[in-house]
């Protein structure tokens, strides 16, 4: 069991190798670059000790270098389409010499969360009963998945007992944009959720809850930006 954790940090993800949109994380999103937004949130959240980067574009680690941010020259084994965030997370914070207590995940396909998601999702990673916290948005979708097993293909509920949209108000999206673990949780778990019993849910508004990974979704963020600011 590791002792003595102390500090709060940030983990950016941010690999060069988009298919849905090429250098996406240096493409700039109302002006500028798009993994930019979330080295400002995380910078004017004030609450971390270490703000990390994680990329294998020497363009992205210039930045995050430029902007006061550890960088962080992902292993070209985390590079690829395969490779997990929890497992780049394991990789990084499992070091003797990155240990800390918090950790926040900030996916760069989210520049219109706010600084004070990240504050207030904070206030419950600090609390004993939580070891998560997930941002999440409301969506009473009626989910499917299509050949999911050898029999075809399963809904995401019960398909004799409906539901109205009146009766899916505690229906939630994960949104991507922010996620906080507690390190002893991740270590032992591998996991950044961990046990969904002692998760948090931090709702966030549909319109900070975008992700961008098309061309379609970097349109509609742009749309919601202006929204937010009307």
């Amino acid at each position: 069991m590791l002792k003595e954790l102390k500090g709060t940090s940030a983990l950016i993800p941010a690999r060069k190798g988009s298919k849905g949109i090429p250098g996406k994380n240096m493409k700039l999103f109302k002006g500028k670059p798009l993994v930019q937004w979330s080295i400002d949130q995380a910078k004017d959240s004030k609450l971390f000790d270490n703000i990390i980067v994680s990329s294998d574009d020497a363009k992205v680690l210039k930045l995050a270098e430029d902007s006061g941010c550890t960088a962080w020259e992902r292993h070209p084994g985390l590079c690829n389409d395969e490779a997990t965030l929890d497992e780049v997370l394991v990789d990084h914070f499992f070091r003797q010499e990155n240990h800390c207590e918090y950790i926040c995940l900030l996916q760069p396909t989210s520049p219109l969360r706010a600084v004070e998601d990240i504050v207030k999702s904070y206030r419950f990673i600090k609390m004993k009963k939580w070891v998560s916290v997930v941002g999440v948005t409301w969506n009473p979708v009626m989910g499917w998945i299509q050949d999911a097993t050898k029999h075809g293909s399963a809904c995401l509920y019960l398909v004799d007992q409906r539901p109205n949209r009146q009766n899916r108000a505690k229906w939630f999206l994960e949104n991507g944009a922010i996620y906080w673990v507690k390190s002893q949780a991740l270590f032992e778990t591998g996991d950044r959720v961990c046990n969904p019993g002692q998760c948090k849910l931090y709702e966030m508004p549909p319109e900070r809850s975008l992700e961008i990974d098309s061309p379609f979704d970097w349109y509609m963020a742009e749309r919601a930006y202006e929204y937010t600011r009307k």
